[in-house]
C-alpha cells in the first residue's frame, strides 16, 4: 500500500524577543541590555524556542522606516508572504528582525540600555551584527536567502561580506555598493529640516512630516505620481497625499530612530575595509546573487546596480540581474507584486556556491 505524505502545515506568523550580548557599536557606544523583536513564519512545530534543523531559512531585511512584521495582514511584503505564495511558510523559515536603532521593539533611541541618541552614529555594520548575534542565538547557522530593498538591500549585502559562509543567497533590491553623494546630500537637507522644527530633539513633528514628503518624492517617479495623483480642476491631489504620507510618519515613527537610520544608509560603503582588512568589504562576499534594479529609480539607478554587478563578480560570486520596470520609481519594490514574485522564487533556486 502506497505511504501518503500529508502536505506540509505551517502555523501562523508569530513575532517574538531575543535578548543578545552587549553590542560595541562601531562608531562609538555600547548597548546594554541588547534586544532583538523578530517576526517568525514557519511550518507547524518549528518555533524560535526550538528551531528545527531541517528547515531552510529566508531571512528579510526592512527597510529604512519598516518593521520585522514582513508578511500577514499589514506586512510590507504582505502579498509575497504566504502559504501558495513566492515566500510560503510551508516551504522555509522565514524571519525579520527590527533593524537596531529602529522603533519597532529592538534596542534603539529611548529603550532602556541605547545610549543616547545624539552620542550614536549608527552604520550598517551595527544593524548586520545585531542581526548575525540574533541568528547566533537562534542557532541558525546558514541562511538558504536572504533579501531587502533599499537600506534593507545593504544589509543584505554587508551580512554577505561579514559572513562570507554563513549567507547562501542574497537577493538585494534597488540598491547600492556604497551611498552616493546624491543619497547623502538628500539625507542631509532631511536632518537640516528636522533640526529646524521648534521641538528638536523630542518633539518633532512637523519637521518630520516635511521631512517625509520630501523623501516620498525621492521614493516615487514622475510617471507614477502623475498616475497616481493626476492635476485636476479642484486642485492638486499630490499636495494632500505628501500630506497624508506625512502625517502617517510622524504618528508611527520616532525622529532620533529615523537620524539613526539614515545614517546607516549615508555610512554604507562597501568598497571600504572591514577592520582589520585591507581588502574592500564586497571581496570577501562568496554569496550567489540576483541583483534587482528599477529602472526609473532616481536614489540607486541602474548604472549603481551595473557597477555592484561588476564588483561581486570580480570577487568570485555568481551574479544575475533582473531589472524591475515601473512607472513607479524606487519604491517599486514595494509596489509591483507580480514582477517581485517570479524574481523571489528565482533567487530561492539560485545555486548555491560550495563551501
Amino acid at each position: 500500500m502506497p505511504v501518503i505524505l500529508m502536505p506540509t502545515v505551517p502555523a501562523l506568523p508569530r513575532t517574538f524577543e531575543l535578548a543578545l550580548p552587549d553590542l560595541a557599536l562601531e562608531r562609538g557606544g555600547l548597548v546594554r541590555q541588547h534586544r532583538s523583536r523578530g517576526w517568525w513564519w514557519s511550518r507547524e512545530g518549528d518555533t524560535p524556542e526550538h528551531p528545527q534543523k531541517d528547515i531552510p531559512t529566508v531571512l528579510l531585511v526592512h527597510a529604512l522606516t519598516g518593521s520585522s512584521q514582513a508578511g500577514g495582514e499589514g506586512g510590507w511584503w504582505e502579498p509575497l508572504i504566504g502559504p501558495a505564495r513566492a515566500l510560503d511558510p510551508a516551504h522555509h523559515r522565514l524571519i525579520c528582525f527590527n533593524n537596531l536603532g529602529s522603533c519597532y521593539g529592538s534596542s534603539g533611541p529611548g529603550v532602556e540600555g541605547f545610549p543616547p541618541a545624539e552620542a550614536v552614529d549608527l552604520t550598517c555594520r551595527d544593524i548586520s551584527r545585531a542581526l548575525l548575534q540574533s541568528l547566533d542565538k537562534l542557532g541558525i547557522e546558514r541562511v538558504h536567502l536572504t533579501t531587502g530593498g533599499s537600506l534593507g538591500g545593504m544589509v543584505t549585502l554587508t551580512l554577505a561580506a561579514l559572513a562570507p559562509d554563513r549567507f547562501e543567497r542574497v537577493l538585494p533590491l534597488a540598491t547600492t555598493l556604497a551611498a552616493s553623494a546624491w543619497v547623502v546630500g538628500w539625507n542631509h537637507v532631511a536632518r537640516q529640516i528636522l533640526r529646524l522644527d521648534p521641538g528638536y530633539p523630542n518633539n518633532v513633528g512637523r519637521g518630520l512630516e516635511i521631512a517625509r514628503q520630501m523623501a516620498i518624492l525621492t521614493y516615487r517617479a514622475e510617471p507614477g505620481l502623475d498616475a497616481d495623483q493626476p492635476r485636476s480642476a479642484a486642485g492638486y491631489p499630490v499636495q494632500s497625499y505628501l500630506e497624508h504620507q506625512g502625517r502617517k510618519l510622524r504618528s508611527r515613527f520616532a525622529v532620533q530612530a529615523y537620524e539613526l537610520q539614515l545614517a546607516a544608509m549615508d555610512h554604507h560603503d562597501l568598497l571600504q575595509p572591514l577592520p582589520g582588512d585591507t581588502q574592500a568589504a564586497i571581496t570577501r562576499v562568496r554569496a550567489s546573487a540576483l541583483v534587482v534594479d528599477v529602472d526609473t529609480d532616481q536614489l540607486f539607478t541602474p548604472a549603481q546596480a551595473t557597477t555592484l554587478i561588476e564588483h561581486l563578480r570580480r570577487a568570485g560570486a555568481a551574479v544575475e540581474r533582473a531589472t524591475v520596470k515601473s512607472i513607479h520609481g524606487h519604491d517599486a519594490f514595494l509596489i509591483e507584486w507580480e514582477t517581485l514574485e517570479p524574481i523571489l522564487t528565482r533567487a530561492l533556486h539560485l545555486h548555491a556556491p560550495l563551501k
